[in-house]
């Protein structure tokens, strides 16, 4: 079988080799994963290169357990991805795009009221020279990118305040959407609706009630509050 296109997990003396992208989405942007779809080969090594297979007795020793998936999903969870130069490239440049239309949807032109056309906001990046690191969310590397191009073009991120109700048999997975991308000031859960209060980024705003409304098949209502 051919591994070169492959990435390697380390984790002490051991590693796994996984498919690139279904790796890169479950290890850095925190999609579920299922260890048996992720693995390249479905085997662990002691040294992946020279087809080194850990034995039944090391897993055993150093994971508790002599099944392969198990350990093989451990070492994925705690162990290091070894990203190729081209492959950090690609990834890089991804999160390059990103992070442009991240700021393009969200931020606005205090000027104008208007957002920033994603031309403007990469140009402005690169004059800053903004480096963006391919092993860091973009969402952790958001406010930095914002800070550095505040100099070169003037960047507003004014928040409002929402209202939200979506039902109860739809709010779970909308609960945790909305803990991560905005400050939940109120919620309350009812006999047929979950409602909360939500403050965030005014240009976030429509990103957010797309998210929510794709993830609840359209039954998702917001007010927006004084």
């Amino acid at each position: 079988m051919d591994t070169s296109d492959a990435i390697k997990v380390r984790y002490q003396d051991y590693e796994i080799l996984v498919d690139p992208d279904l790796a890169k989405e479950a290890k850095l942007e925190g999609k579920e994963h299922e260890i048996q779809r992720l693995l390249f080969v479905q085997e662990v090594f002691k040294d992946a290169d020279k087809g080194e297979r850990a034995s039944a007795e090391d897993l055993e020793n150093d994971f508790d357990t002599r099944q392969v998936m198990q350990a093989a999903d451990e070492i994925f969870q705690k162990g290091e991805m070894q990203l190729t130069t081209d492959q950090k490239k690609e990834m890089r440049e991804d999160k390059r795009k990103q992070i442009i239309n991240m700021i393009a949807r969200r931020a606005m032109d205090p000027k104008t009221g208007n957002p920033h056309p994603p031309q403007r906001v990469e140009n402005a990046l690169e004059e800053a020279g903004f480096h963006v690191d391919a092993m860091v969310d973009v969402e952790e590397q958001f406010d930095e990118a914002i800070e550095k191009i505040r100099p070169i073009i003037p960047v507003s991120l004014e928040e409002k305040t929402v209202g939200i109700k979506i039902p109860n048999d739809k709010a779970g997975k909308a609960y945790d959407l909305l803990k991560r991308k905005a400050d939940m000031k109120e919620e309350q859960w009812g006999n047929e609706y979950f409602m909360a209060k939500i403050r965030l980024p005014a240009g976030a705003l429509t990103e957010l009630m797309e998210e929510l409304q794709e993830m609840t098949g359209g039954q998702v209502q917001m007010s927006e509050e004084a």
